[in-house]
């Protein structure tokens, strides 16, 4: 399934995390173990506000921060990853995602996925791609896989 967003702004966020929340649903009847989504986009396309807004759709209560410096930010049942600062692809082991991979209703959100998803073989169930229209709005297409 594909499907493009137009001119999203900020305030749509919501109802995107939404739509995607159903996907994941739908991903867990058919699988079991956890859904990888991939955002991609330029820095401050809105990959970490999109990842606010749906944690809310988990039920996560904790604020969501951007885990660029950490690298990887644990909730209940999502794992928020950031690649951005990765040099080698090799890099990206040291995440130890492997036992969470097999973790039914685990999401694991990764940001800037083409930095090291290759060297741990992970790919995505559902691509989010975030387009920079204008300060206000994104363009954004959603892809599973």
């Amino acid at each position: 399934m594909e499907k493009d967003y137009k001119s999203i702004k900020k305030e749509d966020l919501e109802n995107l995390a939404k739509d995607i929340s159903l996907l994941v649903e739908d991903f867990f009847k058919k699988n079991n173990r956890a859904c990888i989504i991939f955002l991609n986009g330029d820095l401050g396309a809105g990959k970490t506000t999109f990842t606010k807004e749906f944690a809310k759709t988990l039920e996560i209560e904790e604020d969501i921060i951007s885990p660029t410096f950490i690298l990887r930010k644990d909730y209940k049942n999502m794992i928020h990853v950031d690649g951005y600062r990765f040099e080698k692809e090799e890099e990206g082991k040291s995440l130890e995602l492997d036992q969470e991979l097999k973790e039914a209703g685990k999401v694991i959100v990764i940001e800037w996925p083409e930095r090291f998803v290759e060297a741990v073989d992970i790919r995505p169930d559902i691509s989010i791609d975030f387009e920079v229209v204008s300060p206000e709005e994104r363009n954004v297409f959603v892809e599973t896989h």
